[in-house]
Formats: structure tokens, sequence, C-alpha cells
């Protein structure tokens, strides 16, 4: 087992170029304490379960102290969000602090609640105690059930409070993902018309997450397009399964691996209540717990608009009538092991 200063950084999409991103410090949280930590996920990483009882530890995970080789910054995306589109969005108060080779994998290291990043507007870059718990939980349990999630490693608290429905004390939670690359990623660069960004970045997540793909040669663009899509129907059709209703299923917060991202909105429903909704401004039951296999496919036909300048209409096609097949062939399957 590694120390913390023993991780090593490669920092990938740092090298894609300052188009991609904003570089921020994250501004640490005064008189931070360590509210919990993930043993299961410490190991993910590479370290010790006692590493977490370390100053450093706390220290990094507060915002307070970088380690060498990270590389903070914030994504820039759009996306559409409940249906309309949003250009300017963003991490408004998330950073990447930088991309860990792991005993398996490279894995992105982010701070949720690290203070205002360019992208932040009018927001105040906080984040409070109660939401920061309620994703280190939800994902523990997502992926408890197999469902393929972001994870979190550890919740910090400090001492300045922030107003969400009532004062609180403000947290910072780290979650730790292979990418946080998002459909909204994308739409960013189709929305510009900057096509040499967009190519850039199918580019890069092919060759670090969908290495595969590369065996396509010419067509390695559409048979991206076509996993993802898969990936997308597998993991709604996982969500049915076990009753996870997201909540906020915009494109901005679409994972182009096809993993859970921003759960800060979602709840389960044992009763696999098809009207279930759990944001209080979605009155149209726009994300209700039954509509999210029918909105899985809608932040596909999204991505393929994005991604249109380099896949061919009819490959796009063939893709987006692959989604039905596999959601449908992957919730039997969830329902024969459920019984």
């Amino acid at each position: 087992m590694k120390h913390l200063t023993d991780l090593s950084f490669h920092n990938r999409f740092h090298a894609l170029g300052s188009h991609f991103y904003s570089e921020c410090p994250p501004q640490g949280l005064e008189n931070p304490t360590l509210v919990c930590s993930s043993p299961e996920v410490l190991q993910c990483v590479g370290l010790p379960p006692d590493e977490a009882n370390t100053d450093l530890f706390l220290q990094v995970f507060s915002g307070n102290a970088l380690l060498p080789g990270m590389q903070p910054l914030a994504q820039d995306y759009a996306g559409h969000q409940f249906g309309n589109f949003n250009p300017f969005l963003g991490d408004g108060r998330a950073l990447l602090l930088g991309e860990v080779a792991t005993p398996t994998d490279i894995l992105d290291i982010y701070l949720k609640g690290a203070g205002k990043t360019p992208y932040a507007r009018n927001a105040d870059g906080r984040a409070g105690l109660r939401e920061c718990l309620h994703e280190f939980d939800t994902t523990t349990q997502l992926a408890a059930l197999g469902v393929p999630t972001a994870r979190c490693l550890c919740v910090a608290s400090g001492s300045q409070l922030v107003y969400r429905a009532g004062f609180e004390p403000s947290a910072i939670v780290t979650r730790i993902a292979p990418s946080h690359i998002r459909f909204g990623t994308f739409e960013n660069y189709f929305f510009q018309k900057n096509h040499a960004a967009l190519r850039q970045l199918t580019e890069h997540v092919i060759a670090c997450h969908y290495p595969t793909c590369l065996e396509a040669g010419e067509n390695r663009y559409a048979a991206f397009f076509r996993e993802v899509v898969l990936r997308t129907a597998r993991l709604i059709a996982h969500w049915q399964a076990v009753g996870f209703t997201h909540g906020v299923m915009n494109t901005d917060n679409q994972s182009i691996l096809g993993i859970t991202l921003d759960v800060g909105a979602s709840s389960f429903t044992p009763d696999h209540d098809p009207n279930y909704v759990t944001h209080p401004a979605d009155e149209h039951k726009r994300y209700a717990f039954g509509q999210q296999p029918v909105v899985g496919l809608w932040n596909c036909n999204v991505l393929a608009r994005a991604l249109s300048p380099l896949i061919a209409a009819q490959d796009l096609r063939q893709a987006l009538l692959a989604y039905e097949r596999e959601y449908l062939r992957k919730s039997k399957i969830f329902v024969t092991m459920s019984v």
C-alpha cells in the first residue's frame, strides 16, 4: 500500500489544453474536520485505511493543501437542463485535482464544494454537509447494488456556514471516478462550432476510456458512440431494477462512461413508483422514475447531434436503434437475478 505522498498523477485531461477547462486552486475549509471516509475507496486508490487518520489527508481533502503533481482545474461543459439547452455551465464548485494512477486504473480525484470557479457565476461555490453526506451514502448504496457509479472517498466539514434551506456547516466531498466527462462536454464544442476541439475530445475519450474502439480504424467514432449508447442503456436498466431515481438527468449530468454521476437530488423508490420524482422543480415529472429509460434515449439523441460532425447519420441512427434492445435485454437479466 502507498501513502498520499507516493501517489502518481498523470493529468491527461489537463494535457488537452486550456480551451477545455479553467485552472483554479481550491478554496479550503476553515477549521476542517474529517466526517467520514470509505476504506473500500481508499483501497481502490491504493491507500491503506489508516491513511485517512493523517493530517495531510485532512488538509488535502478539505482543500487546504495540494500534493505534488496535482493540477487543479474546473472542466468546461454545456448541457440540456430540463429539456432546454444551456451553453453556460461548467464546474461551478467542483475541481479535478488530478488523475491518479491506481493498481488497476487511472482515476479522477474531484473536490465538490471547494469554492467558486470561473463557471460559478452567482453561486457561492460551496456545498452543505447534508448534501455531501447524501452523495457519500447514495454512491455507497449504488456500489453495493452493483450499479456503475462514481464513488466518494471522504467528506470533510468546516466551521463556515452555508444557507441551504437553513444554515448548516460547509463541506467538501471527494469524488473518485475514471472520468467526469459528460454528454454536455461534447455539446459544448458542437455549440461553439469548434469541430477541431470536438474531434480532440473524442480522440481523448476513445484513447483513455474506449481503447477497443481504436480497432475500428476510421470507424472508431461510430464504434465509440454505439458503445456509449449501450452503456447508457445498461446503466438505466440497472437503475430501474433497483428503484433508483436520479432526479436530474440533464445531459450535463450524463456520464460519457455510462456511470452514475451527480446524485445530489437522487433517491430510491422501493415500490418502483413510475411517477416518483425527487427534484422539487420537476413539476412536469420529466425525470420521474418511470421516465428514466425514455430520457436516457433522449440524451443519447442529443449526444448524437453533438457528434454529427464526426459520424455519418446512418451510423448514428443504427447506434440509437440499439438502445431499446439493449435496455430490454439487460432488464430481463436484472429481473432474473432478483427472483
